[in-house]
């Protein structure tokens, strides 16, 4: 138990509340830093502001999609340590979240294009299906059938469509 743990600030909640609570919110924070330094600079071209989202989204879903290879290769060792179990588990909510911020980035990287073609419009389908079915497996909105939402949501042909389509799609 933290030292600081008893110690209560102005607002009567303790130490180690406020600092989860700043852990908690830090992913918004760094996305309102973003957007507050995007928009500020009135002589930045909308072509800047559709790549600078592209990275954006890039790196989120690398890091998000990594959970997918990583399960199926720690299924090859199981039983799994507990510690395993709850790194999983906390990387799934980070896949989730992170998946839904770079989707929001995607749209706008999509939206301030210039460019577009088969291919994009291909990536753009399967993006907003995976999502869609993410967030209805997620939150089972549909009962009774999270095990063919997962079966179709885990498929990895489908992520290597999505893979082949964006590498297509961004071709010169």
């Amino acid at each position: 138990m933290p030292a600081f743990s008893g110690i209560e600030d102005a607002d009567g909640c303790s130490v180690e509340k406020a600092n989860m609570i700043d852990k908690k919110h830090f992913i918004p924070y760094i996305i309102g830093l973003f957007f507050v330094i995007l928009f500020f600079d009135q002589s930045r071209e909308w072509e800047e502001v559709s790549s600078f989202f592209a990275y954006i989204a890039a790196i989120l879903f690398l890091v998000a999609n990594a959970y997918y290879p990583a399960r199926l290769i720690s299924r090859e060792f199981k039983p799994l340590p507990k510690m395993v179990v709850t790194f999983f588990r906390k990387y799934l909510k980070a896949h989730i979240w992170m998946n839904l911020i770079a989707f929001a980035a995607m749209i706008i990287h999509c939206h301030y294009s210039e460019e577009t073609n088969i291919f994009l419009v291909g990536t753009y389908i399967v993006t907003v299906f995976l999502t869609i079915e993410g967030i209805v497996m997620h939150y089972r909105l549909i009962p009774g059938e999270q095990k063919l939402l997962r079966m179709i949501h885990a498929q990895q042909m489908l992520f290597v469509v999505w893979v082949v389509l964006i590498f297509l799609g961004h071709l010169d």
